[in-house]
C-alpha cells in the first residue's frame, strides 16, 4: 500500500509539471492587466503651449497673489480682481494712482530700495514709453503669452496682436476714438463731414479749441492731421486759420469747452475730452460727436498695460497678461470701462453707440511713434498760434 501511495505521488507531481511546461504561462509569465499608458506619453501628446499654461497656471497658484499698480479706473479694478480670482483663484491686489508720475516716483522708489513689489502697470500709453520705459523699469510683455487665442491675428482690430511699442513692452486695451463734437441744436447730423467743414464762414465765432499746445484732445488731433491726414504745413496752415480767421476760442478747460458747446455759446469743439462728451450726451445736453470722412485718432488712454522688468509674481503675471488679452479677460476690461476693446471679437452690448466705430470709417491706433510726435508738434503748435494771434 505504502508503495501505491508514493508511486501515485510521484504521477501526479510529474503530470502537474507536464502540464507546467505546456501551458503559454511558461514561457510568458504570468497574466497581466493592460498597463495604463505612460503619463509621460501623454504629457508628450499634448501641445506644448497647453502644457506650459498648465505649469504657468500651477504656480502662480503656489504665489497666490497678483500686485497691479494702476491708473483704471475704480469699476475696472473692482471688475478685474473679482473676475481674475474666481477664475483663477489668484488674489489680484490694486494699488490706484491718479497720475502716471505718481506711478513713476512709487516704481523709482522701489527700485532704488531693492524691491520688487508690482506684476502688472496699467497706464496711459505715453506714461508706460515715453516715461517708464527710459527709466528701465519697463519688461517685455511677448515672452509672457502663451494662449493661441491671443495670437491669433482674426481676434485684433488691427488685424493682428499689436503692441504699442516696438520694444513691446507695452500694449493698449481698449481704443478711444478722439472726434470733433458739436451742438445738435445749432448743427444737423451729418453737416460736418471732413475737418475742413470747420473753416466755413457759418462757424466763424462758433469754435473751441482745446489748447494744442500742451498735452490732451487739442493736441493729439493737430498731430493726427500733422502726421497721419495731411502734413505738417497742412496741419499748421489749417490751426493757422481756425484761430486767425474763425476766430476760435482756444482754452485748456475741457468741462468748460463741453459745456459752452452744450448751452451753444459755441457751436463745435475740436479735440475732445471722451468722458466729459459722453457725460453731457447722457445728462441730455445737445451735444453729439461727428462722423468725418477723414482717418480719426483712436487712442487708449489710461487703458494701456506694461509689466515689471523683474515681477514679483511671474507667474501670476504671465496668467494675468494672457487672460486679459484673450476674449474673456478683454470683454471684463471693455465693459467695465464703458469703451470698446481693441479686440474684434468683443461684445459692445452696454457701449454708448457714441463710442463704437462704424463700418467703413478709418480710425489709426496710438502708438510710440505717435506719443513721440506729440511732444514735438506741441513747439509747432506753440508757434502757429503766435503768429496766428498777432
Amino acid at each position: 500500500m505504502k508503495k501505491f501511495v508514493t508511486g501515485l505521488i510521484a504521477f501526479l507531481a510529474a503530470a502537474m509539471l507536464v502540464l507546467a511546461a505546456c501551458s503559454p504561462a511558461a514561457t510568458e509569465g504570468p497574466a497581466k492587466a493592460p498597463a495604463p499608458a505612460s503619463s509621460a506619453a501623454t504629457v508628450a501628446a499634448r501641445p506644448a503651449w497647453e502644457q506650459k499654461w498648465e505649469s504657468t497656471l500651477a504656480a502662480a497658484r503656489k504665489e497666490g497673489k497678483l500686485s497691479v499698480y494702476a491708473l483704471w479706473r475704480p469699476t475696472v479694478r473692482t471688475a478685474l480682481a473679482q473676475a481674475f480670482n474666481e477664475k483663477f483663484g489668484v488674489e489680484a491686489e490694486f494699488t490706484p494712482f491718479a497720475r502716471g508720475a505718481e506711478l513713476l516716483a512709487k516704481v523709482q522708489a522701489e527700485k532704488r530700495a531693492g524691491l520688487n513689489l508690482a506684476d502688472v502697470f496699467g497706464a496711459g500709453g505715453p506714461t508706460l514709453v515715453a516715461t517708464m520705459k527710459p527709466e528701465g523699469v519697463l519688461g517685455q510683455l511677448e515672452p509672457l503669452i502663451i494662449l493661441p487665442e491671443v495670437l491669433d491675428p482674426g481676434g485684433w482690430m488691427a488685424g493682428s496682436l499689436r503692441f504699442y511699442d516696438t520694444g513691446k513692452t507695452a500694449i493698449g486695451l481698449i481704443s478711444v476714438v478722439e472726434r470733433l463734437f458739436y451742438n445738435t441744436e445749432a448743427v444737423k447730423e451729418g453737416e460736418i463731414s471732413s475737418f475742413k467743414d470747420l473753416l466755413k464762414p457759418q462757424y466763424k465765432g462758433k469754435i473751441v479749441i482745446n489748447d494744442p499746445t500742451v498735452t490732451g484732445g487739442g493736441n493729439a488731433m493737430f498731430t493726427h492731421l500733422a502726421r497721419r491726414v495731411w502734413s505738417v504745413e497742412e496741419a499748421s496752415d489749417y490751426l493757422r486759420r481756425l484761430v486767425r480767421d474763425q476766430e476760435s476760442v482756444v482754452t485748456r478747460d475741457n468741462r468748460h469747452a463741453v459745456e459752452w458747446v452744450a448751452r451753444g455759446k459755441n457751436t463745435i469743439g475740436f479735440g475732445d475730452n471722451t468722458d466729459i462728451v459722453l457725460e453731457f450726451i447722457n445728462l441730455g445736453a445737445p451735444v453729439a460727436r461727428a462722423r468725418v470722412s477723414e482717418a480719426l485718432p483712436s487712442s487708449p488712454q489710461a487703458g494701456s498695460m506694461g509689466v515689471p522688468s523683474t515681477p514679483a509674481h511671474p507667474n501670476a503675471t504671465a496668467v494675468f497678461v494672457n487672460w486679459i488679452l484673450s476674449r474673456e479677460g478683454q470683454a471684463v476690461f471693455s465693459k467695465s470701462w464703458g469703451v470698446p476693446s481693441v479686440r474684434s471679437d468683443v461684445p459692445t452690448e452696454g457701449i454708448h453707440p457714441a463710442l463704437i466705430t462704424r463700418p467703413g470709417e478709418k480710425v489709426e491706433l496710438a502708438s510710440e511713434e505717435f506719443a513721440l510726435m506729440q511732444g514735438e508738434m506741441l513747439e509747432v503748435a506753440k508757434k502757429v498760434l503766435l503768429e496766428a494771434q498777432k
